[in-house]
């Protein structure tokens, strides 16, 4: 039976108002259920993209490419978008020939002398026909096999003969010794060589070295080699000098940091952060290491006082408040552009993690690099006329798509996809800095500077840390030559014990001669 309504309007109004905040209460619990389940999807969310994050980085590939299945769906949306879009549709993608076999391991193989020859021949019963008559040997079936023999430690003597007079008028007469690798010491610049690639290029601690040559002859104890090191980089600095010059001195720079351990004797018991500046200059192909204690913006300040030109980075703010602090004549001598690679990355992790929405921009991506990759080989003037209207038309439909996300009520503000749209709205201009009139010269991306940091990033997992942080520039310096020597395409080794005798006899006004840069020229 229903309830009976009171007559009085007074009574009437006082439960009226009571149902009202009795539907305010109801409609406030709901709105807060509403927040905190959006929160908490929120939170699981990104609970799950952190776990996936973490089992992709310890299990999973390293590479950054998608399946092409999973961003077929997006062409779509990506299509829809340039329907409404002024700048006129990219020209179609060029097809390349497929290559044709490479010939570099049969190069290779022949390159290599032979040292060991086997003779397998027929037993004498069957070198005869069918009709008793012998056969004739009319050819030789020759089988190639790659083998290899444990490296050798070998001794070499330096003979000085002595001279004497038979009246004794005077002292015996001995020629000087050349200049050595480490005075005093009786150490070639071979092993020398050796040693310093097995540390700073294939990242076997010194420890482990000693080990290894143990197996082969004497015995090195890791103090002892240790000083060999220290007395490598030393004979290396004046090239580290002449390759900072190169990097200061070009129109064009990436930039990069990466951390690494450090033993600190103010911090006992514990290892510190250090890190490694890198700056590389893609048109000399130099590359330069900065061993610092900090990532402040101190040591890119310092090096962007001596630089003028384009300077690629991340989206770091270290680099942002350097070139803030900088004067304003030297500000406007430098145009900063970021990475598209690192805008990417987000949008890739969005993808992963489970929000589709990411796709379309990841098309335009890839659109991008494809034009990039047919663009490769074509001059930087070129590069810079192509990139005017092939890639601002992919360019300007992903900046629209871009601002139509963040209007999205759909894509939660610290969502996975939000976090990406607002890094590549965030640096747009810096982002298609590339793409400006006059900036052929200049990569998509800053991929080079984090290729020639991968070196110290195996060796900093095998050695754990550097020593001591007065020890820091040993790395800094080899890291550079090394480094330097991969991008002029010249061997290692070869450079190395070419350079080390000659800057053991150089003076500071002839090590110049010594650089990478000179040795790749002499090697043509």
């Amino acid at each position: 039976m229903s309830a009976t309504l009171p007559t009085d309007p007074a009574q009437l109004q006082a439960l009226l108002a009571a149902e009202r905040a009795a539907h305010a209460v109801t409609q406030l619990e709901r709105d807060t259920a509403r927040v905190l389940l959006q929160q908490t999807t929120l939170e699981r969310d990104e609970a799950k993209a952190k776990l996936q994050a973490l089992l992709k980085r310890y299990f999973g590939r390293s590479s950054e490419k998608l399946d092409p299945n999973q961003l077929a769906l997006a062409w779509a949306a990506v299509e829809a978008d340039l329907a409404v879009v002024t700048p006129p549709p990219p020209t179609p993608p060029v097809v390349c020939p497929p290559r044709t076999p490479s010939v570099r391991r049969a190069r290779r193989l022949e390159d290599l002398p032979v040292l060991e020859t086997i003779t397998v021949d027929l037993p004498a019963a069957q070198k005869l026909a069918a009709d008793g008559s012998a056969l004739v040997k009319i050819r030789e079936e020759i089988t190639d096999e790659v083998d290899y023999q444990p490296g050798k430690l070998f001794r070499r003597q330096i003979i000085r003969p002595v001279y004497a007079s038979p009246q004794h008028a005077g002292p015996p007469q001995v020629a000087p010794l050349p200049a050595r690798v480490i005075p005093g010491g009786q150490v070639g610049p071979g092993l020398l060589a050796h040693v310093l690639l097995s540390k700073y290029a294939d990242a076997q601690p010194i420890y482990r070295q000693a080990v290894m040559l143990n197996r082969l002859g004497p015995g090195f104890t890791r103090q002892a080699m240790g000083q060999w090191v220290e007395h490598g980089a030393g004979l290396l600095r004046p090239i580290y000098r002449e390759l900072q010059k190169v990097v200061e001195g070009s129109r064009y720079c990436q930039g990069d940091e990466t951390p690494i351990r450090v033993l600190d004797p103010a911090r006992p018991g514990a290892a510190r952060e250090a890190w490694l500046w890198t700056f590389l200059a893609p048109e000399p192909q130099v590359v330069v290491f900065d061993f610092q204690l900090t990532r402040s913006h101190e040591p890119a300040l310092a090096f962007l006082r001596r630089f003028a030109g384009v300077f690629q980075t991340d989206g770091y703010a270290g680099y942002l408040k350097a070139l803030r602090l900088l004067p304003e004549p030297d500000r406007a001598k430098i145009v900063h552009a970021n990475c598209m690679a690192h805008c990417r990355r987000p949008f890739v992790a969005a993808l992963e993690a489970g929000d589709d929405r990411a796709a379309p921009f990841l098309a335009y991506l890839g659109a991008l690099y494809r034009v990039e990759a047919e663009l490769r080989d074509v001059t930087p003037a070129e590069r810079a006329q192509a990139r005017g209207t092939r890639a601002t038309a992919w360019l300007a439909p992903m900046h629209q798509a871009l601002q139509r996300a963040t209007n999205d009520p759909a894509i939660l503000p610290q969502s996975a996809l939000a976090k990406a749209v607002g890094y590549a709205l965030e640096r747009w201009p810096e982002l298609t800095r590339y793409a400006e009139p006059n900036h052929g010269h200049v990569h998509i991306d800053s991929n080079a500077v984090e290729n020639a940091i991968r070196p110290s990033a195996v060796g900093k997992k095998n050695f754990l840390f550097v020593g001591h942080p007065n020890a820091g520039w040993r790395s800094a310096v080899i890291y550079s030559i090394l480094g330097t020597c991969k991008l002029q395409g010249v061997n290692e080794w070869h450079y190395l014990t070419w350079a080390l005798p000659r800057l053991a006899a150089a003076t500071n006004l002839t090590a110049h001669e010594f650089t990478p840069q000179r040795f790749a020229k002499l090697a043509r």
